[in-house]
């Protein structure tokens, strides 16, 4: 709450590579960090899992929405996603700043994907299919962060418009020597 409120906030950029063999960057994630008063970051594992249903959880992709849409109106080459709690979408706060930024004349919604953790977008899975619905003809990308590791089966998966899955890690890890994870 403290790095919130002293404005400690901000976006950690990592690469998503294309899988085509020249690592060429498809879109960067923006991984939301807070830092305490001496400029330490926090990690978000020791934070995250406490509030994510909190109204803290809601200010903090409040935060991380913002940031992102000020990144990509200053770099019109960037092409971002951002978690996103479920919760999060029936926030009138959250979505006030998300119908402002998909009004700028840049066309952000063409550059933003919200990654959805497979927990959050089945908790409230009507809600996130509406909103989907809703938000892709703006534009605006979809990916599920962890496909595996939670409660949607394959049957489900074709509920939700989905534009990226990322295959949870237990799956991926050693898949070269893994039969069962081939």
């Amino acid at each position: 709450r403290e790095a919130l409120s002293g404005g400690r906030g901000q976006l950690a950029f990592h690469p998503v590579l294309t899988a085509d063999g020249d690592n060429l960057v498809a879109f960067h994630e923006g991984l939301m960090r807070l830092s305490d008063e001496e400029g330490r970051l926090i990690p978000a594992a020791h934070f995250m899992p406490l509030i994510e249903e909190s109204e803290l959880g809601r200010e903090i992709d409040c935060l991380s929405l913002e940031l992102a849409l000020r990144q990509l109106r200053q770099h019109p080459g960037l092409r971002l996603s951002v978690n996103l709690s479920a919760r999060s979408i029936g926030d009138g706060e959250w979505r006030r700043t998300l119908d402002r930024g998909l009004m700028d004349r840049g066309n952000l919604g063409d550059r933003l994907i919200f990654e959805i953790s497979e927990t959050s977008a089945m908790m409230l899975h009507e809600n996130v299919i509406r909103f989907m619905s809703e938000m892709q003809p703006k534009g605006v990308g979809f990916a599920l962060d962890g496909f595996g590791a939670g409660l949607i089966a394959f049957r489900h998966l074709k509920s939700f418009f989905f534009d990226l899955v990322k295959i949870d890690k237990s799956f991926i890890r050693g898949i070269d020597n893994d039969p069962d994870n081939q």
